[in-house]
């Protein structure tokens, strides 16, 4: 086990907007050209990943200050999950080409791959320590997988082509997308029942985050093919699309509700965000 280099600085908060409710933040790792937040636990640290023209690393955002996570001798890192206890999950390759999975745990990482894929992507952890994700076979399909006491599990939805999980809750609730041909719908995976989760006239779906209340957040594509964020609380869907972007995709919900994500601007440029209540 190798411990991460990392390096501190600050944060940049780049404007403040609100909309149904919610108060977004931006969120840019300094000098990025591109930030995308993918997590946040329940005190408040964020995960994710930023590119500043060359390869990517992963950061943790805690009390206005980033840490850069770059696993040791990878060409490109991404951190997707964080818990309570700060334990993140996410990936890294080292040729370009091969995806590992990895958990960061009392800064020491370990490479987690299921055995025999081409990819492993580990995309969410709970407060237990049970992992999520998804790999491909070499057949190039992809499946969704949990991690739970050293041992794999393989999670299909029945008839999918492909299924990919991304979120889990306290409770040990699945979320994730299944592939109907080519297209994406949502789903929750409860007491091991698949249920869809997709808003009303949606081309596609995609739920990406579960907190311990129930409440699910993710994206869908509506009619002018771009994508838009959705929060699910109480059998309502709510539209929570950060004012202007032109694209908005929730991430991840905290057990505050707190929603973090990313967007595009009117110019294309990616950025990160958190969106409180």
């Amino acid at each position: 086990m190798k411990k991460t280099l990392t390096i501190t600085s600050f944060c940049l908060f780049l404007a403040t907007s609100f909309a149904f409710g919610l108060n977004f933040t931006t969120i840019d790792v300094p000098g990025a050209t591109f930030t995308a937040v993918e997590g946040i636990n329940g005190t408040d640290k964020i995960v994710g990943f930023y590119n500043t023209g060359g390869p990517s690393n992963g950061f943790v955002l805690k009390n206005g200050a980033f840490t850069i996570v770059a696993f040791p001798g990878a060409l490109d890192t991404a951190c997707y999950g964080i818990n309570s206890h700060g334990y993140i999950v996410g990936q890294y390759d080292t040729d370009g080409v091969t995806i590992h999975g990895f958990l960061l745990k009392g800064g020491v990482f370990r490479t987690i791959d299921f055995p025999g894929a081409t990819a492993t992507n580990p995309q969410g952890i709970n407060d237990s320590g049970a992992i999520v994700g998804f790999y491909t076979d070499s057949g190039g399909s992809d499946h969704g997988f949990l991690f739970n006491n050293r041992k794999f599990t393989t999670i299909d939805f029945p008839g999918a082509t492909g299924t990919r999980l991304y979120g889990i809750s306290g409770s040990g609730k699945f979320v994730g997308l299944y592939l109907d041909g080519a297209i994406s719908h949502g789903f929750l995976f409860s007491k091991n029942r698949f249920t869809t989760i997709e808003p009303t006239g949606a081309l596609s779906s995609e739920a990406r985050g579960i907190n311990v209340n129930g409440e699910i957040v993710g994206v869908y594509r509506a009619a002018n093919s771009m994508f838009h964020a959705f929060l699910f609380s109480n059998g309502t869907f709510t539209d929570t699309d950060v004012p202007g972007a032109l694209q908005t995709r929730n991430r991840s919900i905290n057990v505050g509700g707190e929603i973090a994500g990313n967007y595009d601007d009117g110019s294309g440029n990616t950025h990160g965000f958190v969106a409180t209540r």
